[in-house]
């Protein structure tokens, strides 16, 4: 089978190294010229079924990961395709199907170091773990959105120490307790490592999003495997702790305690410490392995070329891949990006904003008041522990209004209170009824002569997209119901359907078929025939297609206020910039890439004539959260930055455009005053 040039030069410079150091023990994984497969190639549909795309994964992959060497190697696998990166980690520990099956073999395991001293570790699917961070919240226990926030817990909620072992039954019997029995050393270490001793008596289902994925790791390496594979383990977790975990990391790489392998984004700051990289398209090729520094200087090759075949201002869709890479690489100078086209400055955000916004957009009734909030659990204070200057005075607790019009960015480190305070917004904490906050101008409860607002009623005028939402959505709905449910009170219940909603739920399913047609091939549209849709299970597209379904759920009926938490985490590159145009100028303009960069532009649609789904709407407000600047909306102008406990009160700005245009923006947010 045919290699790339590329994987030969990167293959080549192995052996090379293999025969000239000697430094080497037996490879903990070894594939020679492997190709490998999510289903059998020669399988074949149920009758009336489409068939699923079964492409080739990695054609022709040979590559060595060392159990032990002088200097170490650190690997990982750096792809703009979230089922590519996910896919590489899986065959890591012997998962999809391989050709020949003898090309992957894992000869480590069956060394004496492993068959004698841990013989429960011969096996690849328990010497090597798998970290990743689209399981389901339920997982980590509680049934629903509120079940996080209620002081009252059920026996069933467990506490971070018994997730931790493991043993999360509710009688588990002697046997149990002793085969999941963990050392309280190693414990006190990986969860001071991690920063979890403050949570080791709290239930799981209380952890922020960011904290829950601390403790999925420390499980992992309670579990003291050879290897662990952690899947984008950066996404979601702030600038600071991002750094303080890639260090934990290091050290344990280092001691091969475990030895570890890394998915990252494009965008996702590589850690210095990773001494070796695997490039893979979203083709599903590699297109460079070995050293960093060989494969950064072939991505850089591939990226002037880029930008050079790109000069009559358009590009193929790899050619567009490549210089999306290639942009994230230069911006934070893995490589130098010399070439003239880099040092364009573009007029405008992804989503259609200028550099410098000089509109005046009007400013409506208030949608959210907070007066004073402060949110405790017992004497453990999550949010509004602090004064806050309100026009001249000093105040106890958060005040904060939105009001219609205003698209506000929330930031803050990781457990600083932005998903309680998301959730009083949502009505989904149960001190809403308590607290000082009124939705729409009115309180949970009734005042006299005014009732209070209903949950229905709130979720009625609110799109909301968050891991949260995502984790507990059901997974047997179809790909239309699950945009019909914008219209209904949950997500199983009927929608109130009428001639607009199917108008726009069509819509979005024609804008977004390539992102969300499993079984689309050479990602061409099968023009204007919906019927996938109707048969097509959400829990069988990729995790990055269910975040466009959320996204399009929250966002479809253009609601009084949306709310995006996270919403974008977890999206490939090119499909969250598409979301992210989509959600500001819905229909009416799309993303086109040239030798400048992608630009919007006036879409087909809107010459016709035809836009059903508009985008933002003045009388609407917006919420973003997110720890990463590629997913904050360009029409994002007011952020509030929550403090870390104890640390004073909230820091409040104003943007003068997007934050994508200008990367002072963001550090204004991050650098402390």
């Amino acid at each position: 089978m045919r290699r790339t040039p590329a994987l030969f030069f990167a293959a080549s410079r192995c052996a090379r190294i293999h025969t000239s150091r000697r430094l080497y023990s037996e490879p903990i994984v070894r594939i020679t010229n492997g190709t490998f497969y999510r289903q059998h190639p020669a399988s074949r549909p149920a009758p009336g079924q489409d068939a699923p795309p079964n492409p080739p994964l990695f054609p022709g992959l040979t590559l060595s990961l060392p159990s032990s060497s002088t200097p170490n190697q650190h690997w990982a696998i750096l792809s703009p395709s979230s089922d590519i990166r996910t896919a590489f980690l899986q065959i890591l520990r012997g998962q999809l199907l391989c050709f020949p099956p003898t090309a992957r073999s894992f000869p480590y395991l069956l060394t004496p170091d492993i068959t004698e001293k841990k013989p429960q570790l011969r096996f690849p699917e328990r010497a090597i773990e798998y970290v990743g961070f689209d399981v389901e919240r339920k997982a980590f226990g509680g049934a629903y959105l509120s079940a996080r926030y209620e002081s009252l817990k059920e026996d069933t909620d467990f506490i971070v120490r018994r997730y931790l072992t493991g043993i999360v039954t509710m009688n588990p019997g002697e046997e149990e307790l002793k085969a999941k029995s963990v050392d309280e050393e190693a414990m006190r270490k990986v969860m001071k490592d991690l920063e979890l001793e403050r949570f080791i008596d709290k239930p799981v289902s209380m952890l922020s999003n960011g904290q829950s994925r601390r403790a999925r790791i420390a499980k992992a390496l309670l579990s003291q495997p050879e290897l662990l594979c952690l899947d984008a383990p950066f996404i979601g977790l702030d600038p600071i702790v991002t750094k303080h975990i890639s260090r934990v990391l290091h050290r344990l790489a280092e001691a091969n305690a475990p030895r570890i392998v890394l998915s990252l984004r494009p965008q996702d700051t590589i850690p210095e410490w990773v001494t070796h990289v695997v490039y893979a398209g979203e083709d599903g090729k590699v297109d460079a392995l070995g050293p960093k520094e060989e494969v950064f200087q072939h991505l850089k090759q591939r990226y002037e070329q880029a930008e050079t075949c790109s000069a009559d201002g358009m590009l193929n869709s790899k050619l567009m891949e490549i210089r999306e890479v290639g942009r994230h690489l230069s911006e934070r100078g893995d490589f130098d990006g010399s070439s003239n086209a880099s040092s364009n400055t573009p007029g405008l955000s992804r989503d259609g904003y200028n550099n410098i916004d000089t509109s005046e957009r009007p400013i409506g009734k208030p949608i959210v008041e907070m007066q004073g909030v402060r949110i405790a659990y017992g004497g453990n204070s999550v949010l509004g522990e602090w004064q806050q200057d309100v026009n001249g005075s000093k105040k106890d607790g958060l005040y904060w209004n939105v009001h219609r019009g205003q698209r506000w960015g929330i930031f803050g480190a990781n457990g600083s209170g932005k998903t309680t305070l998301i959730s009083l917004v949502t009505s989904d904490h149960p001190q809403t009824y308590s607290a000082p906050v009124k939705l729409f101008q009115r309180s949970r409860l009734p005042d006299p002569g005014v009732p209070g607002i209903t949950i229905f009623e709130i979720q009625a005028r609110m799109g909301h997209a968050s891991p949260e939402v995502h984790a507990l959505f059901p997974k047997r709905l179809t790909i239309r119901k699950t945009l019909e449910s914008a219209w209904s009170d949950t997500p199983i219940t009927k929608p109130r359907i009428d001639e607009d909603a199917t108008k726009r739920v069509e819509a979005c399913l024609q804008w977004f078929e390539s992102e969300l047609n499993p079984v689309l091939r050479d990602k061409q549209p099968t023009n204007g025939n919906l019927d996938w849709a109707s048969h097509t299970l959400f829990g069988e597209v990729s995790f990055s297609a269910q975040r466009v379904l959320l996204f399009l759920r929250a966002t479809i009926r253009n609601p009084d206020i949306v709310i995006l938490d996270e919403a974008f985490s977890g999206m490939d590159d090119l499909v969250r910039d598409k979301c992210l145009l989509f959600l500001s100028r819905g229909q009416s303009m799309e993303l086109q890439y040239s030798n400048t960069g992608p630009r919007p532009v006036e879409s087909e649609t809107t010459k016709r004539g035809e836009i059903v789904v508009p985008g933002l709407q003045e009388r609407q407000a917006l919420l973003c959260v997110s720890h990463s600047k590629q997913e904050v909306p360009g029409c994002i102008r007011e952020w509030v930055c929550l403090p870390e406990p104890g640390t004073g009160p909230p820091r409040f700005g104003t943007f003068d455009g997007p934050v994508e245009l200008d990367g002072k923006r963001w550090g204004e947010i991050w650098n402390r005053a």
